[in-house]
């Protein structure tokens, strides 16, 4: 059986993808796995022992019919079984059913509702997720005999989601920012959309530093790494005693990967680099603000920091808050942040 899987971005929701992958494997461990992904993403799913092809399809052509015709071509010539549309826009359905044929089965998941879309983007109404992500994607395999199961909720794994890191470069990374010890705490503060950002990461971070007994010896050093892309930087102000490390677009997701693998607290928005601590099982802790917790299964080491008043009002985020959503993220303060954190730390 050959199988291709669509998935062109963002970077969590390809994370989000492994799941699938697994379960594909699990029932058919024989079958070839191949999977698109767009450029810009692709170490979201590079490394993956079950994926035979990455394919790697140029984001800056994602418009250009001749581009997109002739990457077509070069798929029909796999004869795939079927082709698992996890993306379910434009692109990915033209592509898809380009391939449909009598010997390929096109088949991609059901999203939202849409009078559901349509209304919580008109801000008629708040937004509750009908089920996870993760579930959403696997009502692309009923075709394959493959039901979502809920054994790694139960179990306290979540979403138990995958992220793959080269072995010498880890090694490399570790020593080079000796990170064996993980006395440290990774703070990754940016996010695709403005309302995603909780505002006070600079004022945690000092108050972290302050109160270091608390999570290390005193005569033990402990720092704070911050990761993101180059829009990041300078969000979190670096100290003169380095005690606060700017990575913000000095690393690559994966090597973003080993720092939170190692780190003693992670601390993001709902951005890639939350899933990616999930998926090496770092002790995290995220913001949710203006979109669904409930999208994701979060696992036993991950605690969510959200404004109680505020519900969930917007699909993806916004460059702006609506007035009477305007102290969303600024109502999470820096002490229920800090509280929560020693709460569960130990």
């Amino acid at each position: 059986m050959k199988i291709l899987i669509i998935r062109f971005s963002s970077f969590g929701d390809i994370v989000l993808t492994t799941p699938v992958i697994r379960a594909i494997r699990e029932k058919y461990p024989k079958a070839v796995i191949d999977f698109v992904v767009y450029n810009t993403f692709s170490e979201a799913i590079s490394l993956n022992p079950e994926i035979r092809n990455l394919i790697i399809f140029d984001k800056k052509k994602s418009k250009d019919q001749k581009y997109i015709k002739n990457m077509i071509n070069r798929l029909k010539t796999e004869n795939y079984d079927y082709v698992i549309d996890l993306h379910s826009k434009f692109l990915s359905r033209i592509i898809g059913k380009s391939l449909e044929n009598k010997h390929t089965h096109y088949c991609r998941y059901k999203k939202r509702k849409w009078w559901k879309t349509i209304l919580v983007k008109a801000k008629l109404i708040t937004y509750n997720a009908d089920c996870t992500i993760v579930e959403s994607y696997f009502t692309a395999l009923k075709k394959l005999g493959i039901n979502f199961l809920d054994e790694n909720i139960k179990n306290g794994l979540g979403d138990n989601l995958e992220f793959y890191i080269d072995k010498k470069m880890e090694e490399e990374f570790v020593k080079k920012y000796d990170l064996k010890n993980g006395n440290y705490f990774v703070l990754a503060p940016g996010a695709s959309k403005f309302t995603k950002k909780w505002p006070y990461y600079d004022e945690l971070a000092k108050k972290i530093l302050k109160n270091k007994n608390k999570f290390v010896n005193n005569e033990e050093k402990l720092r704070i790494f911050v990761i993101g892309g180059k829009e990041d930087e300078n969000v979190v102000k670096t100290d003169e005693n380095v005690q606060i490390i700017d990575l913000c677009g000095k690393i690559s997701f994966k090597e973003s990967g080993i720092l939170l693998k190692y780190a003693k607290v992670a601390v993001t928005n709902d951005s890639g680099p939350f899933h990616i601590a999930r998926a090496v099982k770092a002790k995290t802790f995220v913001f949710f603000g203006p979109t669904d917790p409930k999208l994701f299964s979060f696992e036993k080491n991950t605690f969510l920091l959200n404004n109680p008043s505020c519900p969930p009002h917007s699909l993806y985020g916004d460059n702006k808050f609506p007035k009477k959503y305007a102290d969303c993220m600024t109502g999470i303060s820096i002490e229920t942040v800090f509280n929560k954190i020693i709460k569960e730390y130990n």
